[in-house]
């Protein structure tokens, strides 16, 4: 049997990511909670739903981005030998709290929007704007510091999390001119509705995503049939049964196999070739090899 080991590069390089999305999930959470002041002030002064739909969406991303700092922090601990795998599904589930919560906000929103288009209600355009202009840059700001660290689950969340900011400021950008400029009231309730039409659905792709390592469901770039293939074409392989393939988090696959040989088999040449398939061909470097020569009693199911 052949083991991956938590001291392999890939899991060292994702201990490392960890530890460096912690400070900039740090940045983009203050970022976060400067930009949620400018717009609370701004949607009380101008009473523009917008705003206070981009304010809720503030206060949900200032709780998942302090969560998903919470959970990265977490995350990086290094593994003990009661969690042998470490703490990095930390992550995973504050991907899935944070979904919960833009999934609510945006249909708190969307009911308040179809409101206020029935009975529509101008803003005052000017603070609007302001409040749009200040979140617009922190948002821009908080998407550069996490443009290059958005693999892991809690980077990810609060990327799409800022993004998502970023269209609501120029949705209430947009709707603040069409009021100064037209006097357009239910441009403020229009583009409250943008901003929930954007939120729910990457709230449900981040909760999928998110769910699906929870289950244990293969990853989206592992293919099995292709991998029982390639390891079926060793020299000395016979069959190939019981394999899984899963991940822990984001960029940490996990595969296990059971492989069957011929008799006089090089078990050592065996174990090497697959080792080296799989890491080098399939980009799994954490796997388990179970060889077992021809005529093992098997209690598993029949070779698939």
């Amino acid at each position: 049997m052949t083991t991956g080991t938590l001291t392999r590069p890939r899991i060292r390089a994702t201990l490392v990511a960890m530890h460096s999305s912690r400070r900039n999930l740090a940045i983009v959470l203050g970022a976060a909670l400067a930009a949620l002041v400018a717009d609370l002030i701004a949607a009380g002064v101008s009473g523009s739903l917008a705003l206070i739909a981009d304010a809720a969406h503030r206060v949900t991303d200032v709780v998942g981005v302090a969560i998903a700092l919470a959970a990265a922090t977490i995350a990086a601990r290094p593994p003990t030998a009661r969690r042998t795998f470490g703490w990095a599904r930390a992550e995973v589930i504050a991907a899935c709290v944070n979904a919960g919560l833009l999934m609510g906000m945006g249909v708190f929103i969307g009911y308040e929007a179809i409101l206020r288009l029935l009975e529509p209600e101008a803003p005052e355009p000017g603070p609007m704007a302001i409040a749009a202009l200040i979140g617009l840059a922190g948002s821009g700001l908080s998407a550069m510091v996490l443009r290059d660290s958005h693999e892991g689950f809690a980077a990810r969340s609060a990327f799409l999390d800022v993004v998502g900011d970023a269209v609501g400021s120029i949705a209430a950008l947009v709707a603040a001119g069409l009021v100064m400029l037209t006097g357009f009231a239910a441009a403020d309730a229009i583009a409250s509705l943008a901003v929930t039409v954007l939120v729910i659905p990457r709230a449900i792709f981040l909760l999928r995503d998110a769910v699906s390592v929870l289950m244990e469901t293969t990853p989206a770039h592992i293919h099995p049939d292709a991998i029982r293939t390639r390891l079926l074409a060793i020299p000395g392989v016979s069959g190939v049964h019981d394999l899984h393939a899963w991940q822990i988090t984001s960029g940490l696959p996990m595969l296990t196999v059971h492989l069957t040989t011929i008799p006089g088999a090089d078990i050592h040449a065996v174990l090497d070739a697959a080792d080296k398939a799989l890491e080098g061909e399939f980009d799994i470097s954490h796997s388990t090899l179970q060889v077992e020569p021809a005529g093992h009693d098997l209690e598993s199911d029949a070779h698939a």
